[in-house]
């Protein structure tokens, strides 16, 4: 498989996650903003898909654009997507959960007025959690995954991965709750996972430099060697 996108984490790293935690082998494209710009940085990704933007995953010859769209095809390819009807509805549901979080994070890493945002984000962002935390200890199978009892679903991914990208936007904020503190921490051990977090393969921001934040490697969750 191969992987082509920003050399960030942004959409693509539930993906590369997932593929770490299978042990499958991938090639990951990073272009360069600076390529991309150009109207040959472009091109070849512009003739392959419907808006001409990244990510885009190679399977093959099978070739698929839009994040969510490739998080789903590889959880259902790699056995994260659920068991049944009602088990991926859920999944689906709560990985939509963690996606809607990234996205409000994002649009503040690229907000001029990101510090004077930045308290309003924390104070909504609590708010969240406390319901996601009220949610998750109702509904979860155990203490450490979301839908399925011992089995990780790209709903844990997603989730995992909105708690990570919080962590140094609002330091403190994911501590504020053990379970959820608890869930990130532990996958973020797990195998496959931890091997990747903590290599040279894992970009170490979250987005590019010109962001408000999230471009430089301290603004971005770095986990110990």
């Amino acid at each position: 498989m191969k992987l082509t996108y920003f050399p960030v984490r942004g959409r693509v790293d539930p993906a590369r996650i997932m593929l770490e935690m299978a042990s499958v082998p991938y090639e990951f494209e990073g272009i360069a903003p600076e390529r991309w710009r150009t109207p040959e940085g472009k091109a070849r990704i512009s003739e392959r898909t419907p808006l001409g933007q990244l990510p885009v995953l190679e399977d093959g010859a099978f070739e698929l654009c839009q994040s969510q769209a490739i998080n789903r095809y590889l959880a259902s390819k790699l056995g994260m997507m659920g068991e049944s009807a009602e088990e991926r509805a859920r999944v689906d549901a709560i990985s939509e959960v963690g996606v809607e979080l990234v996205l409000e994070i994002a649009r503040l890493f690229w907000d001029p007025a990101f510090a004077e945002q930045r308290p309003k984000n924390r104070e909504a962002m609590q708010a969240r959690l406390a319901l996601l935390d009220a949610h998750f200890g109702r509904t979860r199978p155990d203490d450490l995954h979301w839908i399925a009892a011992g089995r990780y679903t790209l709903a844990d991914v997603s989730i995992a991965y909105a708690l990570e990208t919080m962590t140094p936007l609002h330091p403190g904020l994911v501590e504020a709750f053990p379970r959820l503190h608890g869930f990130v921490t532990a996958f973020f051990e797990s195998p496959g996972v931890a091997e990747y977090v903590r290599s040279e393969r894992r970009p170490k921001t979250w987005t590019v430099a010109m962001a408000a934040f999230g471009g430089k490697p301290e603004q971005t969750y770095q986990h110990a060697q």
